[in-house]
């Protein structure tokens, strides 16, 4: 797992008091928040101008805009997530996430997040890790014998 970048630690430590764990961060924002010039900063990958960042655990999709007194957070389970689609890939890199009927634009500020991202949704690797985990649990309640 990646360093929590310090404007979100308390919102990680929220999280994972709830039990979800980082799986991904990066730096990001939902495009229908976006000014045209966050838009532009973003696009010129100006990493010293984070608006938001997208964090993924085992069961979210978390879409976090860092604020001085609090957070918004914004989140989407990762089984409602339908599809997801390139559709601005060498010029903004932009993804289109698919909840259902309702979709999200999400630019990224480097392309490598984003990248990793599509990779993690499209091939359901969310899936075999929460899979892994149920099967651990499995095992361990058979090596512990009857109760």
């Amino acid at each position: 797992m990646e360093e929590i970048p310090g404007k979100l630690k308390r919102t990680a430590k929220k999280l994972e008091a709830d039990g979800e764990e980082p799986m991904l961060i990066a730096p990001a924002i939902v495009q229908r928040y976006a000014s045209e010039r966050m838009m532009a900063m973003v696009r010129m990958g100006m990493l010293d101008n984070i608006f938001g960042y997208l964090l993924v655990t085992k069961k979210n999709i978390h879409f976090i805009r860092p604020g001085l007194m609090w957070d918004k957070v914004q989140s989407i389970p990762l089984d409602q997530v339908t599809d997801i689609e390139y559709i601005k890939e060498f010029t903004t890199n932009t993804l289109k996430l698919n909840v259902g009927e309702k979709a999200e634009n999400i630019i990224f500020y480097d392309d490598v997040d984003g990248i990793k991202f599509y990779q993690y949704i499209r091939f359901k690797g969310w899936k075999e890790e929460l899979q892994d985990q149920i099967q651990k649990g499995d095992q361990t309640e058979e090596m512990a014998g009857p109760k």
